[in-house]
């Protein structure tokens, strides 16, 4: 993605913010075969604002990645809340803890998804370990059933990426079957095998 496109979608050109990683990911599921019509999003609320500054412009990445805000907020909520359309898909935003980032079903199937941030440029002491590493963690507590499918997503750089290929050979996130699934800033997503 070139840097005016990031400008327009309010993004940053070094990371990719949990949201953008939830909403590519929810994205994705909706436009394979056999998905359901609806995704549900989590997002928390620091990862929309810290005090006044703007981590990430929900309604702005919507609205310029072609999603039509059709629910507004419920009296209370905050603004970033609510249902987002494209064409026969919606995505559901809300900031309720305790489910996964993302939740959507496919061939009847729900996928359950634990999302998080990362560096798109490598630095120093970055931290690509701890943060799939929690992804793998809070996926492995999920309730859920014996059919659903468990993914823990992050960006799809070259550090991820190798993680993500030595970590999925590993005989306990094999028994687990947590997919680790790698999205990039372009929507695709890989990894995720369903």
């Amino acid at each position: 993605m070139n840097n005016q496109v990031l400008s327009e979608l309010g993004l940053p050109d070094d990371r990719m913010p949990e949201a953008e990683v939830a909403l590519r990911l929810a994205e994705f599921i909706l436009s394979l075969l056999g998905s359901g019509t609806m995704a549900s999003v989590a997002i928390d609320g620091a990862s929309i604002k810290v005090g006044d500054a703007v981590i990430f412009d929900i309604g702005r990445f919507m609205a310029g990645t072609g999603w039509e805000q059709t629910k507004e907020p419920q009296v209370g909520r905050n603004a970033w809340t609510g249902a987002y359309r494209r064409g026969d898909k919606t995505i559901r935003v809300h900031s309720r803890p305790g489910e996964g980032n993302v939740v959507a079903t496919v061939d009847g199937r729900r996928v359950v998804a634990e999302c998080k941030k990362g560096p798109l440029i490598h630095k120093p002491g970055s931290p690509e370990y701890p943060l799939l590493t929690t992804a793998l963690g809070q996926a492995l507590l999920f309730d859920v059933s014996a059919d659903d499918i468990v993914v823990a997503a992050v960006p799809d750089t070259p550090i991820f990426r190798k993680l993500a290929e030595t970590w999925r050979s590993r005989l306990l996130v094999r028994r687990a079957g947590i997919r680790i699934a790698l999205v990039a800033r372009d929507g695709v997503v890989s990894g995720l095998d369903i």
